[in-house]
This record gives C-alpha cells, sequence and structure tokens, in this order.
C-alpha cells in the first residue's frame, strides 16, 4: 500500500521551477524577454526559458520577472534566525 501524497506547497513549486531554470541555463536556453503582465497591462522584463523545437519553433516560458529600482532598497532578505 502506498504513502498518501503530501500536499505541494508553494515552496516545493519554486524548488521545481528553479530546477527547470537550471537546467535551461546549463542549455544556454535562458534569455532576458519584455512580456505583458495580464493583470495590468504593463511591459516588464522576465527571465525566459526558451524552447526551440526540431522545426525552429520557439517556446518562451517566463519563470521571474526582474525587479525595477535597487532590490536591496526594495526587499529584506529572511534572518539567518528566522524572520526578517
Amino acid at each position: 500500500m502506498s504513502k498518501p501524497k503530501k500536499p505541494e506547497t508553494l515552496c516545493q513549486d519554486h524548488a521545481r521551477n528553479l530546477d527547470t531554470l537550471k537546467r535551461a541555463f546549463s542549455r544556454d536556453e535562458v534569455a532576458l524577454v519584455e512580456c505583458k503582465r495580464t493583470s495590468d497591462g504593463t511591459i516588464v522584463a522576465m527571465l525566459c526559458a526558451v524552447h526551440v523545437d526540431d522545426e525552429g519553433q520557439y517556446t518562451i516560458t517566463p519563470f521571474a520577472e526582474m525587479v525595477n529600482g535597487n532590490p536591496y532598497d526594495l526587499y529584506l532578505p529572511p534572518n539567518p534566525n528566522g524572520g526578517f
């Protein structure tokens, strides 16, 4: 009898996306692409995996929106002992 599968967390999804990006970087299949944010129509810079198939067709998969401004001014990393 197999164990019930644990529900996946947001962090597990991020880890899976990071693994995908690592593979894309190792294959030189990553690009910075201008994309339109669907929530408000703003044009943003996105870190994307780019796959080219055997027929030369591109598949662009956006993974991370680039930060506008200084990230040190905009975000606090977690403290080593937890919290912010």
